[in-house]
């Protein structure tokens, strides 16, 4: 038989182990919270290590907050369609393609979007990458191209979607090739698509939720049932639809830096690598120049910017660190600049096989930004009590005025990334 105190200690840890249960279960689902300053993005789709798994292998755990789909690389291509290529996962030679065009029908991928999305996460596609067919002629084009990116990925209607009837959180931007005009008349297209004209993902949020506070003020509390009315929606809009942009970190970016400053983005992940302002050069490492840019050039104050870096030594030419020297580089944005938002990584398949690098920056993002945001819980089921010193340098505020858009050296990637 037991003894009363051996049965209180089994009650207390089926207690804690109920209790850890429901906390694991209600952080798995929380939504995606772009103000926050601990969210790491990761790309997934072009198998950088040679062992890519399925989209929804990488929504097991909450590390992740956004996964950008990479990449959709030839803007017009056979039958006035775009172009995809998700390497080992889904591409127009190894996967069927809809007739007349090369865009590959990856609608098997829904289910995996629609996994992530339950989990909290956001899935947007990420346009371009290093060896993109993409560019406009004018801003007509652009927002013609809009439209069919609406209609094909995002809440339109389109007769064909490569998704199936996934539908996903948003677009990104990595241009690195091609001509730098009529993007922000492309950005402006989808928000307008969307209803979000005049919104930040904050406004939407705080709309939907007065709109459902009014609701329920004037339901006269009554109880649900079948023939009740959906909550009403004081915007035009029932999605947020985020926008994003990946600019190499030499300022202003020369192929989405015009754009960047003319239409709303809601974050930028600064390709820190591959660059003389790399993470692995820290007297030239500019986040003061992008954080000076957020909050007195971009059109958009609220713009969170991202540190992106590799997610192993072979993910780029140049500009890897380690956790614990990127761990640096993040507590001391973290202390100094309102703007950052969190990790960018490149990409899932090589942040997994180097040792979980994902995770590692996750755990130690999570714990320092509550030491500088206390308000802000901590989650993803990391617990740890302890915080690095910052180390890393950072050179003063760069005059980011300059409306001249510059290149830089940068060494080639073995991926579509550059």
């Amino acid at each position: 038989m037991f003894s009363a105190h051996t049965c209180w200690t089994m009650r207390a840890l089926l207690g804690a182990s109920f209790l850890a249960m429901v906390l694991g279960m209600l952080e798995r689902v929380m939504a995606f919270d772009l103000t926050r300053n601990d969210n790491l993005a990761v790309y997934w789709g072009q198998d950088g290590a040679g062992n890519q798994q399925r989209l929804s292998y990488y929504c097991k755990d909450s590390t992740i907050d956004t996964i950008p789909l990479a990449f959709l690389y030839i803007f017009r291509g056979t039958g006035g369609e775009p172009v995809v290529d998700f390497a080992n996962t889904c591409n127009q030679w190894d996967d069927p393609v809809y007739s007349g065009t090369a865009l590959a029908n990856c609608s098997f991928l829904a289910q995996d979007i629609k996994t992530c999305q339950a989990a909290g996460k956001i899935v947007t596609l990420s346009l371009g990458g290093g060896t993109g067919q993409v560019g406009f002629s004018s801003d007509s084009q652009a927002q013609s191209f809009a439209d069919q990116i609406w209609n094909l990925f995002l809440g339109g209607k389109g007769s064909i979607r490569p998704f199936g009837d996934a539908i996903l959180d948003g677009i990104d931007l990595d241009i690195e090739s091609g001509t730098a005009a009529h993007y922000a008349a492309f950005v402006n297209r989808i928000r307008s698509n969307a209803g979000l004209t005049g919104l930040t993902a904050s406004t939407f949020a705080e709309a939907r939720a007065n709109a459902t506070a009014h609701v329920n003020a004037t339901s006269h509390h009554t109880t649900a049932s079948k023939d009740s009315k959906p909550v009403a929606d004081v915007t035009t809009a029932s999605k947020y639809y985020y926008i994003t942009s990946a600019p190499q970190c030499p300022y202003p970016d020369a192929y989405i830096g015009g754009a960047l400053n003319a239409a709303h983005f809601d974050a930028v992940y600064v390709q820190f690598y591959n660059n003389y302002c790399g993470l692995d050069q820290p007297s030239d490492y500019n986040f003061a120049t992008w954080d000076n840019w957020a909050k007195t050039v971009s059109s958009n104050k609220a713009v969170k910017v991202y540190i992106g870096a590799p997610g192993s030594a072979d993910a780029a030419g140049e500009g890897y660190v380690g956790v614990s020297t990127l761990a640096n580089y993040v507590s001391d944005a973290q202390k100094k600049w309102s703007s950052f938002g969190g990790v960018m990584l490149w990409d899932a398949d090589t942040a997994y096989t180097n040792g979980r690098f994902d995770k590692g920056i996750k755990t130690d993002m999570v714990t320092s930004g509550a030491k500088f945001a206390p308000k802000q819980a901590l989650r993803n089921g990391m617990t740890h009590t302890t915080t690095k010193t910052p180390t890393t340098k950072t050179q003063s505020a760069e005059d980011a005025a300059s409306s001249t858009p510059v290149e830089k050296p940068r060494a080639e990637s073995r991926f579509f990334r550059l």
